[in-house]
């Protein structure tokens, strides 16, 4: 028997290399044009090479994967363990396949799935870890095959509303802070709006990283730092508040409350980053330049800061002067 129909549908190869005594090739398939050109491959290398074996399934489950990504590179990284979290949440949508089912196919029935839940925005993040991962594994040996993410593309989504704060918003929502009991939540606001700082950031400075006129951010997102001036009020004030060490307390509840209590509505996902925001998009309309504003959020590319650039005075001003209406004038 070389190419048999079984019971169940399926398509049997069972034959000998090179004829009797030799070695015995038995495999399953679901149509009998994938069965033939199995045989027709294994006869073909095992004429090239007589010893030949085919190469064994690899059973190895995406979840053994991640675990072995994370002890490699992940544990390493800033950001590994929550990366390994949300890697183990993608194995366990995807029901956790072994990894000779980790194809393209497998992909976009993963990305089909959670676009019930979640954005595109974060659909291409899924995309991007998992990406990084399979490359991570190739790079150190650990993964064979091609990078089953490689010819997958982003999802193009409409770009979020990037909510800042008036002028007035802001001197209201300096006030509510001001009647706080939390005392550090009106000088990590302030911290933020003088430096573009991320919420966490800014409560976590310590006492050492404000000196000389600077505040300088050690625990940033990506690990490089940040040294940004700042006027001597602010650095008088916050190093009179608290003492040694970690100069701020846990004060984000204190924050959402006064922005309730000023009556400022934002964007879901945009509460305390609505002050980084608000940073970029004065400093634009005050005619900064964008260069310098990407050094100052430590945007990885000018695309990402490229978002505020519409906020500068002169942006596309030369739209009202060239534009085909005063051709005619």
């Amino acid at each position: 028997m070389a190419v048999k129909k079984q019971e169940d549908g399926t398509w049997l190869v069972d034959f000998r290399g090179n004829g009797k005594g030799s070695k015995r090739f038995r495999k399953k398939f679901k149509t009998k044009g994938e069965a033939l050109r199995y045989m027709s491959y294994v006869k073909t290398k095992v004429v090239q090479q007589p010893d030949w074996n085919p190469p064994k399934k690899d059973m190895r489950r995406l979840s053994d994967l991640i675990m072995r990504w994370y002890e490699i590179h992940g544990k390493h990284s800033k950001s590994g363990e929550s990366r390994k979290s949300r890697l183990l949440k993608l194995a366990e949508v995807s029901g956790n396949p072994t990894a000779e089912n980790l194809n393209a196919g497998w992909f976009v029935s993963l990305r089909e799935v959670r676009s019930k839940d979640v954005s595109a925005n974060t659909l291409n993040h899924d995309r991007a870890y998992l990406s990084a991962m399979f490359n991570e594994l190739r790079r150190v040996g650990e993964w064979g095959k091609e990078n089953p993410i490689k010819d997958s593309r982003k999802i193009k989504y409409d770009e979020r509303e990037l909510r800042y704060l008036s002028k007035k918003e802001i001197e209201v929502l300096l006030d509510k802070l001001s009647e706080s009991r939390n005392k550090s939540a009106l000088l990590i606001t302030k911290v933020c709006l003088a430096t573009g700082a991320r919420w966490s950031e800014a409560e976590t400075l310590r006492r050492e990283n404000v000196k000389d006129g600077k505040i300088s951010f050690w625990s940033t997102k990506n690990g490089k730092a940040r040294h940004i001036p700042i006027g001597r009020e602010l650095e008088e004030e916050v190093l009179s508040h608290g003492g040694s060490g970690r100069l701020f307390r846990g004060s984000y509840e204190a924050f959402s409350n006064a922005i309730r209590k000023a009556n400022i509505e934002l964007p879901e996902g945009q509460m305390t980053h609505v002050l980084r925001h608000t940073f970029a998009s004065h400093f634009i309309m005050q005619g900064g330049s964008i260069l310098t504003l990407q050094r100052i959020l430590d945007h990885s590319t000018i695309t990402m800061t490229m978002r505020y650039a519409h906020l500068s005075p002169d942006h596309l001003e030369e739209a009202k002067s060239l534009n085909a209406l005063e051709v005619i004038k």
